[in-house]
Parts: C-alpha cells; structure tokens; sequence
C-alpha cells in the first residue's frame, strides 16, 4: 500500500477516535446515573455552565486550559484526555489490522463496513471497562451493541472474503450460523457456571451477570477460540493483580465460608418499610459485593479481548522484528 494512503488511513482513524472517545467520555458519566445522552449539552460537572465549541475540541482544549475549567477554574480530570486519546489509537489500531490484511482493498464500502463495526465494538468495551471500575457494574446494554457489532462484523467479513457462513459446534459444522452465535453462547455460559460456582462452593456470588454479558459480547467479535483465550489470560492477570492488591494491603481476602452469616445474624433487621433512593445507582444491589474494596473482573476481560482482537497487529509486528523467526528457530522451544 502506498505510504500517502497509510498517512491519510492512521490520520483519519486517530482524528476521528478522538471525537468518538470525547462522546464515550459522555457515556462513561452519564449511563450509571441513567441520564440522557444528548439533554443538557455539555456542561462543567462543578459551575455547571455550558460548554462552547472551542472547550469542546478533542485533545486541544484540555492542552489548551491546561486540565482546568474556563469559566470557574476547577481541574478536570485527566481521565478525559486518556480516554479520547486511547480511542484514538484503539481506531487506528483497528484501521491498521484490516490494512495489513486487505491491503488497497480497505478503501472499498464493505471493508469500510468492517472498520467501522471493529470501531463500535471497541468503543463498547471501552465503556463497559471505565463504567465497570468506577462502578463495578455493568451497562447492559452496552454490552449488546458489542454483540450486535461481533455478529455483523463476522457476517460481512465471511460475505466479502466468499467464505460460507458456518460454525463448528462439538466438532459438528452447521451451515449458516455464524461463529459469533457459539461464541455469544459460550462466552455468557462460562461466566454463568462460575457464578453458580461460586454459590455452590463459597455460598455467595462468584460473579455477577453482568461479566456473562461482556463474555457474550466478546465471543461475538473473537468467536469461541479467541474468546476462550482471552478469558484464560484475563484470569491469570486477574489472579496476579488480586494476589498483588491483597498483598498491598489494597483489598480484603474473602472471608472463611460460614463467616458472612454470622455477621448477619448479629447484624440488626432492617426495617422493610425503609424508603429507598431514587438513584440507580444508590438503589440496593441485586447482588451483595464482597466487603472492603472489590476487584470488578470486567476490565480484565475487555482489556485482554481487545489485546487477543490486536492478533493480526501483534503478529505482523512480531514477524517484522523478527521475534518469529527466532521463537520457532530457537533449539529452547524445539527449534533445529
């Protein structure tokens, strides 16, 4: 490909990552608290004034009111600036897998098409990553625009490359189902059987729905092979950063089986009549977080999801270093 198309391509992709990352910014702090997207208009969350045009310019503003609010000087958080610049080199990341694979061919309508469902799914596991560690819940509804964008992804994909729409399911094909269908199933049931397992074991939830809806969305996109890698590897990490935050002193073990009820059994009745926020976040959990800081497990499923959906970046950059060559070459993992 020539490299002016690589420039405009890797240009376009990262300036337009960063305008959609300043509406995920939106999202990620107005779905917990259930409030429309679109009304009011941007505003400061502490003057509450309206925000104009030349506040509201990715990257720029903030660079520009060095992180502070025009009109009555208070500091914004940098996670906004994080955020669209993430987006941004999520986009071109995305932009840049389908470019190494199809070539000058990334310019037709249905790999455009491609981009741009790749693009809406990463942005969906991007926002449920930031609701779920500041909130350790989970918008569900997020999570089926990730489906949605996995199903179609792999439908338009399989329609341009001329390869019949088919999925394995205990080694039986079965024609015109797509893969991100199994995918959706396995990646909600695992989740599902952990949670039942943690009730059955621990007698307290294991994990909650909300990590079987991200599963379903991340078996969409990655169909069940990928999808069963990156939950190993979200495992793992998740297993090292808890035994490292327990450690730190940062987060609580959990406590011995049996423990929970007899706190509750000492605790005082609450009265039923008691009224509730309205709030929905201030409105009791479905179900009862741990005590002490807890270590939502959403983020490690969406951050490696989208590490195992970069195969093709990482591969070809693997293989341009020459990592590949000495890997299989090497007499440590067989090589002659």
């Amino acid at each position: 490909m020539p490299v002016v198309f690589i420039i405009t391509g890797v240009v376009f992709a990262f300036l337009f990552g960063i305008t959609v990352g300043s509406f995920l910014n939106v999202c990620i702090y107005r779905l917990p608290h259930d409030e429309s997207l679109l009304h009011p208009p941007s505003h400061c969350p502490a003057c509450n004034h309206r925000l104009g045009v030349l506040d509201l310019v990715p990257l720029l503003s903030y660079l520009a009111l060095r992180g502070k609010c025009r009109y009555c000087g208070v500091r914004i958080s940098p996670r906004y600036f994080v955020i669209e610049f993430l987006t941004g080199l999520l986009f071109v990341g995305g932009w840049w897998a389908l470019a190494n694979r199809y070539g000058m061919l990334i310019y037709r309508p249905e790999i455009e098409a491609l981009v741009g469902l790749w693009w809406v799914w990463a942005s969906a596991m991007l926002v449920t990553f930031m609701i779920d560690l500041d909130t350790t819940y989970v918008i569900e509804p997020v999570t089926w625009v990730g489906m949605a964008a996995g199903l179609f992804y792999e439908v338009v994909q399989k329609w341009f490359d001329g390869v019949p729409i088919a999925a394995s399911v205990f080694g039986h094909t079965i024609p015109w189902l797509p893969e991100a269908v199994p995918g959706m199933v396995l990646g909600f049931l695992v989740f599902v059987g952990m949670d039942g397992f943690g009730r059955l074991i621990f007698r307290k939830p294991g994990m909650g729905l909300g990590d079987a809806f991200i599963g379903a969305a991340i078996g969409a996109m990655l169909g069940p092979k990928l999808a069963a890698v990156s939950f190993g590897m979200a495992i793992i990490l998740g297993a090292l950063v808890g035994m490292a935050l327990i450690v730190l002193g940062a987060i609580r073990r959990a406590p011995a089986p049996g423990a929970e009820d007899a706190k509750a059994a000492k605790a005082p009745k609450k009265d039923p009549r008691a009224s509730k926020s309205d709030g929905p976040l201030q409105e009791e959990p479905d179900e009862e977080l741990p005590e002490g800081r807890y270590m939502p497990f959403g983020p490690f499923l969406t951050a490696c999801a989208v590490a195992v959906a970069f195969a093709p970046v990482w591969f070809d950059w693997a293989v341009n270093a020459g990592f590949t060559y000495w890997f299989f070459k090497n007499p440590l993992f067989g090589g002659q």
